[in-house]
Protein backbone atom coordinates (compact mmCIF):
# COMPACT_ATOMS: atom_id res chain seq x y z
CA UNK A 1 0.00 0.00 0.00
CA UNK A 2 1.12 3.59 -1.23
CA UNK A 3 1.85 6.07 1.74
CA UNK A 4 -0.45 8.29 2.17
CA UNK A 5 1.12 11.15 4.64
CA UNK A 6 4.51 10.85 6.60
CA UNK A 7 4.39 12.21 10.54
CA UNK A 8 7.27 13.33 12.23
CA UNK A 9 8.19 13.29 15.91
CA UNK A 10 9.77 17.32 16.87
CA UNK A 11 12.76 16.61 19.33
CA UNK A 12 15.54 14.93 18.15
CA UNK A 13 14.26 14.50 15.02
CA UNK A 14 13.56 18.09 13.58
CA UNK A 15 15.09 19.87 16.43
CA UNK A 16 17.85 18.77 18.85
CA UNK A 17 17.41 19.68 22.62
CA UNK A 18 19.45 19.93 25.19
CA UNK A 19 17.39 20.02 28.74
CA UNK A 20 20.53 19.71 30.83
CA UNK A 21 21.12 23.18 29.27
CA UNK A 22 17.84 24.31 31.01
CA UNK A 23 18.02 22.23 33.76
CA UNK A 24 21.87 24.18 34.27
CA UNK A 25 20.49 27.75 34.00
CA UNK A 26 17.08 27.25 36.21
CA UNK A 27 19.17 25.84 39.19
CA UNK A 28 21.44 29.04 39.60
CA UNK A 29 18.21 30.71 40.10
CA UNK A 30 16.77 28.61 42.96
CA UNK A 31 17.82 28.37 46.83
CA UNK A 32 20.51 26.19 46.92
CA UNK A 33 17.76 23.33 45.07
CA UNK A 34 20.09 20.14 44.49
CA UNK A 35 20.17 19.29 40.47
CA UNK A 36 19.37 16.15 40.77
CA UNK A 37 15.90 16.90 42.43
CA UNK A 38 15.36 19.16 39.27
CA UNK A 39 16.79 16.61 37.38
CA UNK A 40 13.86 14.17 38.29
CA UNK A 41 11.48 16.99 37.97
CA UNK A 42 11.75 17.28 34.14
CA UNK A 43 14.11 14.41 32.81
CA UNK A 44 11.96 12.20 34.75
CA UNK A 45 8.78 13.26 33.48
CA UNK A 46 7.26 13.92 36.80
CA UNK A 47 3.53 14.35 37.18
CA UNK A 48 3.79 17.91 36.72
CA UNK A 49 5.46 17.67 32.78
CA UNK A 50 2.70 14.87 32.32
CA UNK A 51 0.29 17.17 33.04
CA UNK A 52 1.46 20.35 31.37
CA UNK A 53 2.30 18.11 28.24
CA UNK A 54 -1.17 17.10 28.07
CA UNK A 55 -2.55 20.57 28.58
CA UNK A 56 -3.89 19.80 31.75
CA UNK A 57 -2.18 22.97 33.15
CA UNK A 58 -1.15 26.27 31.45
CA UNK A 59 2.24 27.07 30.74
CA UNK A 60 1.61 29.43 34.15
CA UNK A 61 0.49 26.86 36.41
CA UNK A 62 3.70 24.66 35.12
CA UNK A 63 5.86 27.20 36.24
CA UNK A 64 4.12 27.96 39.64
CA UNK A 65 4.52 24.29 40.45
CA UNK A 66 8.11 24.41 39.81
CA UNK A 67 8.50 27.79 41.73
CA UNK A 68 6.94 26.20 44.65
CA UNK A 69 8.41 23.06 44.47
CA UNK A 70 12.42 24.49 44.09
CA UNK A 71 12.06 27.67 45.21
CA UNK A 72 13.16 29.57 42.03
CA UNK A 73 13.57 33.08 41.77
CA UNK A 74 13.50 34.11 38.06
CA UNK A 75 9.99 35.82 36.80
CA UNK A 76 8.16 34.09 34.17
CA UNK A 77 9.34 35.57 31.51
CA UNK A 78 13.50 34.58 32.64
CA UNK A 79 11.34 30.77 33.11
CA UNK A 80 10.18 30.86 29.92
CA UNK A 81 13.65 32.14 28.16
CA UNK A 82 16.20 29.33 29.59
CA UNK A 83 12.90 26.40 29.01
CA UNK A 84 12.66 27.63 25.13
CA UNK A 85 16.62 28.08 24.80
CA UNK A 86 17.53 24.31 24.03
CA UNK A 87 17.29 23.67 20.68
CA UNK A 88 18.93 23.53 17.18
CA UNK A 89 17.35 22.42 14.30
CA UNK A 90 18.69 19.46 12.05
CA UNK A 91 19.39 20.63 8.83
CA UNK A 92 19.40 17.38 7.57
CA UNK A 93 15.86 16.72 8.37
CA UNK A 94 14.92 19.85 7.23
CA UNK A 95 16.26 18.70 3.75
CA UNK A 96 14.19 14.74 3.98
CA UNK A 97 11.27 17.23 4.42
CA UNK A 98 11.59 19.49 2.03
CA UNK A 99 12.18 16.96 -0.44
CA UNK A 100 8.94 15.16 0.51
CA UNK A 101 7.50 18.60 0.10
CA UNK A 102 8.43 18.99 -3.10
CA UNK A 103 7.42 15.49 -3.73
CA UNK A 104 3.82 16.38 -2.68
CA UNK A 105 3.27 14.06 0.29
CA UNK A 106 0.99 14.89 3.38
CA UNK A 107 3.28 15.99 6.35
CA UNK A 108 2.47 16.40 9.98
CA UNK A 109 4.02 16.42 13.61
CA UNK A 110 3.51 14.10 16.41
CA UNK A 111 4.87 15.62 19.32
CA UNK A 112 5.09 15.65 23.09
CA UNK A 113 5.41 19.14 23.90
CA UNK A 114 3.83 22.19 25.50
CA UNK A 115 2.32 25.32 24.49
CA UNK A 116 5.90 27.58 25.32
CA UNK A 117 8.15 25.06 23.28
CA UNK A 118 5.52 25.02 20.09
CA UNK A 119 5.36 28.87 20.33
CA UNK A 120 8.47 29.60 20.84
CA UNK A 121 9.78 27.15 17.71
CA UNK A 122 7.22 28.33 15.63
CA UNK A 123 7.84 31.85 15.85
CA UNK A 124 12.00 31.26 15.39
CA UNK A 125 11.43 28.66 12.31
CA UNK A 126 8.49 29.50 10.74
CA UNK A 127 10.04 28.00 7.34
CA UNK A 128 10.09 24.90 9.18
CA UNK A 129 6.99 25.06 10.05
CA UNK A 130 5.11 25.81 7.00
CA UNK A 131 6.16 22.69 5.05
CA UNK A 132 3.43 20.33 7.42
CA UNK A 133 0.13 20.51 6.78
CA UNK A 134 -1.18 19.30 10.17
CA UNK A 135 0.41 19.06 13.80
CA UNK A 136 -0.66 16.57 16.66
CA UNK A 137 0.56 17.72 19.50
CA UNK A 138 0.10 16.70 22.90
CA UNK A 139 -1.00 19.47 24.88
CA UNK A 140 -3.89 20.26 22.06
CA UNK A 141 -5.05 16.39 22.10
CA UNK A 142 -4.67 15.77 25.76
CA UNK A 143 -2.85 12.78 25.28
CA UNK A 144 0.61 11.55 24.78
CA UNK A 145 2.71 9.43 22.96
CA UNK A 146 2.90 6.08 23.89
CA UNK A 147 -0.86 6.09 24.33
CA UNK A 148 -2.15 4.04 21.93
CA UNK A 149 -5.35 7.14 21.92
CA UNK A 150 -3.46 9.45 20.08
CA UNK A 151 -2.09 6.62 17.88
CA UNK A 152 -6.18 6.17 17.01
CA UNK A 153 -6.69 9.83 16.69
CA UNK A 154 -4.44 10.02 13.82
CA UNK A 155 -5.76 7.37 12.31
CA UNK A 156 -9.39 8.22 12.37
CA UNK A 157 -8.12 11.76 11.03
CA UNK A 158 -6.79 10.28 8.15
CA UNK A 159 -9.34 8.07 7.52
CA UNK A 160 -7.19 5.29 5.75
CA UNK A 161 -5.55 1.99 6.34
CA UNK A 162 -2.78 2.67 9.57
CA UNK A 163 -0.23 0.81 7.34
CA UNK A 164 -0.42 4.27 4.50
CA UNK A 165 0.78 6.13 7.14
CA UNK A 166 4.31 6.50 7.56
CA UNK A 167 6.03 7.29 11.26
CA UNK A 168 9.70 8.22 12.43
CA UNK A 169 10.76 8.71 16.71
CA UNK A 170 13.45 8.53 18.24
CA UNK A 171 12.25 6.48 21.31
CA UNK A 172 11.63 2.54 20.80
CA UNK A 173 8.78 2.79 23.11
CA UNK A 174 7.12 5.32 20.43
CA UNK A 175 8.00 3.49 17.05
CA UNK A 176 6.87 0.19 18.85
CA UNK A 177 3.51 1.81 20.13
CA UNK A 178 2.86 3.06 16.28
CA UNK A 179 3.71 -0.23 14.88
CA UNK A 180 1.36 -1.78 17.65
CA UNK A 181 -2.01 0.48 16.51
CA UNK A 182 -0.92 -0.55 12.57
CA UNK A 183 1.02 2.60 11.50
CA UNK A 184 4.42 2.18 9.18
CA UNK A 185 6.87 2.95 11.65
CA UNK A 186 11.06 3.57 11.77
CA UNK A 187 13.15 4.33 14.57
CA UNK A 188 14.78 7.58 13.81
CA UNK A 189 18.95 7.42 14.20
CA UNK A 190 19.97 9.80 10.75
CA UNK A 191 18.27 11.52 8.12
CA UNK A 192 19.92 9.10 5.94
CA UNK A 193 18.95 6.14 7.66
CA UNK A 194 15.23 7.82 7.32
CA UNK A 195 15.35 8.21 3.54
CA UNK A 196 16.32 4.71 3.52
CA UNK A 197 13.42 3.47 5.46
CA UNK A 198 11.36 6.05 3.15
CA UNK A 199 13.04 4.38 0.11
CA UNK A 200 11.85 0.68 1.13
CA UNK A 201 8.19 2.10 1.64
CA UNK A 202 8.41 3.14 -1.90
CA UNK A 203 9.29 6.60 -1.25
CA UNK A 204 12.36 7.61 -2.98
CA UNK A 205 14.12 11.50 -2.51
Amino acid sequence: MSIKAVIFDLGQVIFKFDLSKFINAFVKKTSETPIEYVNKLILEHSQDTFLYETGKISSLEFYNLLKEKTHYQGSFNEFSVIWNNIFKLKYETLEVIAALRQAKYHLAVLSNTNELHMEYLKAGYPEVFALFDKFFLSYEMNERKPDDKIFQKIIEYYACEPSSLFFTDDLDENVRAAKRNGITAYQFTTALNLKGNLKSEGIAI
